[in-house]
């Protein structure tokens, strides 16, 4: 409630001086522009921010400060040697600031960027830096342009680089740790050249524009096999011989390679050592899940988002939700299943490629339940599937009766769906239905640290 996109929106089945009321603490909290950024764009404050800002660094802005500290002082006591020693420290700055020109960056830039990232995880991208200049480049770095919500690393954890010859090319590896999940447009890269004697710099920006996206942040959980949970969900695969009393006694049939997930009961010892690989047992009257297509669906409604609010006070939930719905992505093709959709509302989305999976998620909006929903007959997950012979995943914060409902439609239906669920608030512990195609997980959080080295 403190940035122009919190600004309430007005219900018409709710009265106008509740909506007056909603206005009035969202100003009263509605953080203002200071007047200095509004008049930034004016030539001095360009020119100061340009040669005192950019073009010093610290140890030349102290060493400037405190020549000119000297310089009005030595009127005072009438000392020849304050006028000398103020004097070095300007020809100093200024000696600097000629060879730094006549040094300064000539060079084109190629970035090599990934796709995806992570979120508060170190983001880097490989750029090629060739000298265009005649003259060889001394003391310089090379970083990100910034942009909003990433963390840039401090000036004096930089990687300095020495020499860069006159028609030669670097790669150097830049980044930045972004803040949160979302869509980035990376602008340009700076090189930056602190010779001859680290008290000037002078920064060329070059335009390399990149796009990427940002998933969440990585949960510390163990998610259980997904194979074994799917065969225990099917109840159709046995572990070799039936201990039970129910049902008939299953007669080996054939071996094929072990996969992840298998049980280690199952394991073909003789044909194992045969041909030099793991090989699991298959036996008949077992039907083995097949289903190597995944169709993941998540839930991104918040219990939280209120029908008067623009957008949620908190989206963590949803983070941490969509972050359980990466690791069952990577869970599932390490264990030989394809991710073939994904649905983050009432809309399937195919996955031609793996990049496709990291768009959406990191463009995932929060929505709100059908209850708090302003437009009736709003659908948080999607009411047909394309393949019902495939394994149907569905990830959720909140155990609610829309998500009975579709479970339950789609079990009559005989379809396999496994249901994962990170309790959106504590009150949302336990309340899963007992059974083997429905697992609850829990998340720690513990703090990540925001600066890095390159």
């Amino acid at each position: 409630m403190s940035e122009l996109a919190d600004k309430p929106l007005r219900l018409r089945d709710e009265p106008i001086l509740l909506h007056w009321w909603r206005l009035l603490r969202w100003f009263g909290n509605l953080r203002l522009v200071p007047r200095w950024r509004e008049i930034e764009a004016r030539l001095v404050l360009r020119a100061v921010r340009r040669y005192y800002y950019d073009g010093l660094t610290r140890t030349g802005k102290i060493v400037l400060i405190c020549s000119l500290i000297t310089f009005l002082f030595s009127y005072r006591s009438n000392s020849d040697l304050y006028l000398i020693t103020a004097a070095l420290g300007f020809s100093l700055i200024g000696w600097s600031a000629l060879l730094g020109y006549v040094f300064r960056p000539r060079v084109t830039v190629q970035r090599l960027a990934p796709v995806s990232g992570i979120a508060r995880q170190h983001f880097t991208s490989k750029v090629i830096v060739h000298n265009e200049s005649k003259r060889h480049l001394y003391n310089f770095i090379v970083r990100e342009l910034v942009v909003p919500d990433g963390y840039w690393p401090e000036e004096w954890s930089r990687t300095h680089f020495q020499r860069l010859a006159s028609g030669q090319s670097l790669t150097i590896s830049v980044g930045f740790v972004p803040k949160k999940r979302g869509r980035y447009e990376l602008s340009g890269i700076a090189v930056q050249s602190y010779f001859p004697f680290f008290l000037t710099r002078f920064t060329q920006r070059v335009v390399s524009p990149a796009e990427i996206f940002v998933l969440p942040e990585t949960l510390k959980l163990t998610v259980p096999s997904l194979r074994q949970v799917a065969e225990q969900a099917s109840k159709r695969l046995k572990l070799g011989t039936d201990s039970s009393k129910k049902g008939p006694s299953l007669e080996y049939s054939h071996s094929r390679g072990y996969q992840l997930g298998d049980s280690l009961r199952r394991l073909d010892h003789r044909a194992g050592s045969r041909l030099g690989r793991p090989m699991s047992k298959i036996f008949e009257g077992a039907e083995e899940v097949r289903r190597d297509k995944v169709y993941l669906m998540i839930d991104a409604s918040l219990g939280a988002f209120l029908r008067w609010q623009r957008r949620p006070v908190d989206a963590s939930p949803l983070d941490r939700r969509l972050a359980l719905a990466v690791e069952i992505g990577l869970s599932a093709q390490k264990e030989g299943f394809t991710l073939a959709a994904l649905a983050t509302g009432e809309t399937w989305h195919e996955l031609q490629e793996p990049t496709q999976f990291d768009t959406h998620i990191a463009m995932c909006q929060p929505a709100k339940t059908p209850q708090q929903a302003v437009e009736p007959g709003t659908r948080l997950l999607p009411s047909e599937t394309p393949n019902p012979d495939g394994l149907h995943i569905l990830v959720l914060g909140r155990w609610s009766a829309e998500a009975r409902t579709q479970v339950e439609c789609w079990q009559r239906e005989g379809i396999l769906t496994l249901v994962y669920m990170l309790p959106e608030s504590d009150a949302d512990r336990g309340t899963l239905p007992v059974g083997a195609n429905f697992v609850e997980l829990q998340a720690a959080s513990e703090p990540r640290a925001r600066t890095f080295t390159l």
